[in-house]
């Protein structure tokens, strides 16, 4: 499930709406273009006086990887800008490999700040046979730790919760250490030879990481690149965000029958609309639903945010309906099918516009008017104007975001241990609170849920992943056949974990 246009809603509505609107809303406004992916010819301005180019005139050529790395060696490696061979969704030494080379040397996101408010509080993150617990040590620092006493690999924590006392205790034998991970008692320290238990090696083995967007970012390589360098271009369109103002409003997941890969990719493309979520779609089928409606900027080091398609209304012919209409329509759908791209307060605003019988031009630049009074009124600090601001983007290795006006959706995928055919799967619904409102609690884990228990236009997405999975593994299916120009992220990811696997 992707988010609808954001570009192009707001360039309708900016030649109707006032200008006090058009200052508080112009981080809506065109994306910049730098970095468009060449090879598809995706680097071409669409304008207003720019003839629309057709399907059948469009030029799409492979994705061919340009690594900066040998990757000959890899095995069903990405080769020919075309096709994914179908055992990098299920081979499990190729599963091993990327658990070695790829999640052992990558930045990942293991926690929010706002998980741990407390001294002494603490969250575990596992990825792969790796357990990690981010720790407060005092109102100004976080610790990660490697999850394992170093007498005799007890993990010291399980979930999330308080080290009372300030000490973090193994429920083994009660060897202790401080908050910082310096060691406070040995239980029977005579009992053993002095020179194996000196403090360099029964201190706690801390773990890299760094505090960015309100996200604790991890790595198991400490001759990875720093944060700055991984996240390069792309923080200019991700920080605009202010996610580090945002607050989790729920947080579901489960374990699916499915490769990590196979997981996130539902979401790293707009092409399955039409056929997967035909509320989103308003009922339109087949070619009368238009596909082609996005661009993709490269930042490197994997990472990709959409860059739409300007001076288009709906993606199908505008008499099915109008584009006012439309927008209200596809958000009401997605609030009723996420409660997490769009909200209650988001749905309540569209309801004041719903009713006025107003015509269809006027319905977007009255949302506008309604929202922005209501974020003032209500004390939300929605981010400041910013023209670069993502509103769907891709930062690799594991993590796609999805937004409206002060709201992201955020899915996490992960290997399950070394599983190649199952995936721990997370969902995120963030959203900026009013600046009065007192924090909350932190959300917590809800889950593993029944597929029941979704809302319901996730469930369309994790029915298909499982289905996609089991036919990865048919003997009749032997490659993916993509679009390098309408699948573009999904090439993206594959090529740099390849460029993981080849180090």
């Amino acid at each position: 499930m992707k988010k609808l246009d954001f570009d192009r809603i707001f360039r309708r509505a900016h030649r109707a709406a006032t200008t006090q609107l058009s200052t508080s809303f112009s981080h809506l406004t065109t994306h910049s273009h730098e970095g468009i992916l060449v090879t598809t010819h995706m680097d071409r301005s669409v304008s207003a006086t720019t003839p629309e180019t057709t399907a059948e005139q469009l030029e799409v050529n492979p994705l061919v990887p340009a690594n900066d790395v040998d990757t000959t060696g890899v095995p069903f490696r990405m080769n020919d800008g075309v096709h994914i061979p179908a055992e990098r969704y299920y081979d499990k030494s190729f599963a091993d490999l990327e658990n070695k080379k790829l999640w052992m040397n990558t930045w990942q996101w293991a926690a929010r700040v706002e998980d741990i408010p407390n001294p002494g509080d603490y969250i575990e993150y596992t990825v792969v046979d790796e357990s990690v617990f981010v720790v407060r040590t005092d109102a100004d620092t976080i610790k990660v730790f490697q999850n394992v006493c170093p007498h005799r690999a007890t993990r010291l924590a399980q979930g999330c919760g308080t080290f009372g006392g300030s000490q973090i205790v193994c429920p083994f034998h009660g060897w202790r250490w401080n908050l910082d991970g310096s060691e406070s008692l040995i239980y029977g320290r005579k009992g053993f030879i002095p020179e194996s238990i000196t403090s360099d090696k029964v201190s706690l083995s801390e773990v890299r990481h760094q505090i960015r967007y309100g996200f604790i970012w991890i790595t198991f390589d400490n001759d990875a690149p720093t944060l700055d360098e991984f996240f390069g271009t792309i923080d200019k369109n991700i920080a605009p965000l202010s996610m580090d103002k945002m607050r989790v409003r729920w947080w579901k997941y489960t374990v699916l029958d499915a490769n990590w890969k196979v997981a996130l990719e539902a979401f790293m493309e707009a092409y399955h609309i039409m056929q997967a979520h035909p509320e989103l779609a308003m009922g339109v089928t087949g070619e009368g639903y238009n596909p082609d409606s996005q661009r993709y900027a490269l930042h490197g080091m994997g990472h990709v945010n959409g860059v739409y398609k300007s001076e288009e209304g709906t993606p199908f012919d505008s008499d099915v309906m109008g584009f006012g209409e439309f927008f209200l329509e596809q958000n009401r759908v997605l609030f009723e099918g996420t409660d997490g791209t769009n909200t209650i307060r988001d749905e309540t605003i569209a309801d004041r516009v719903r009713y006025q019988d107003l015509p269809d031009e006027a319905i977007l630049p009255t949302f506008m008017q309604e929202y922005s009074a209501y974020a003032k009124d209500a004390g939300i600090p929605l981010p400041p104007p910013n023209p670069d601001a993502a509103q769907y983007a891709f930062l690799f290795p594991n993590m796609v975001l999805l937004g409206f006006f002060g709201n992201l959706l955020f899915y996490r995928v992960r290997p399950n241990g070394d599983d190649p055919n199952t995936c721990i799967f997370e969902v995120f619904a963030m959203q900026i609170p009013p600046a009065a409102e007192p924090e909350q609690a932190p959300a917590r884990p809800e889950g593993p849920l029944a597929f029941e228990d979704w809302p319901f236009i996730l469930r369309q997405d994790i029915d298909n992943i499982v289905r996609q999975q089991a036919g990865y593994r048919s003997k009749a299916f032997k490659e993916a056949t993509m679009s390098p120009r309408m699948e573009t992220m999904i090439y993206v990811m594959h090529n740099e974990i390849d460029r993981y696997l080849a180090r």
